[in-house]
């Protein structure tokens, strides 16, 4: 009796490692939930700090007005900056609650694990982040 001929063996090739976030590990979200609270402590901290190195001592001269205004300024502009950065860290730790934390906003897709390492507050994947960054060429 002959054997049916059947095709080439196919030869399984091993899972390719995923650089994007499994969203339903829970390692994963433990993993950025971390990052992000430790981060979230980093920039409150630093916040009050700069906040109480502004001082509203006595004014000396015209130089000195103006320098100490400039430097409240900095300080304020620096502030915002850390501000913007925690309003992101907090989204993301909202995400991570609701379970579709490393998900774009844009288009839904996985947020690569790279990135989000190096931005755990990414809202959004590097295409939709790259479109939202480029000035459209209608004129």
């Amino acid at each position: 009796m002959k054997n049916k001929k059947s095709g080439p063996k196919k030869i399984e090739k091993p899972a390719k490692e995923t650089k994007s976030v499994n969203v339903k590990s829970n390692e994963n979200f433990q993993y950025f939930q971390e990052i992000l609270e430790s981060k979230r402590a980093d920039i409150l901290q630093a916040v009050k700090h700069k906040e109480e190195s502004v001082t509203l001592g006595e004014i000396g001269d015209e130089a000195d007005a103006a320098s100490q205004t400039f430097e409240r300024e900095m300080l304020y502009e620096m502030a915002n900056g850390d501000r913007s950065v925690l309003d992101s860290v907090e989204a993301a730790l909202r995400k991570i609650e609701k379970g579709d934390y490393g998900l774009c906003e844009s288009c839904h897709k996985k947020i690569l694990t790279n990135r989000l390492k190096a931005m755990p507050w990414a809202r959004y994947c590097i295409e939709c982040q790259a479109k939202a960054e480029t000035p459209s060429s209608a004129y």
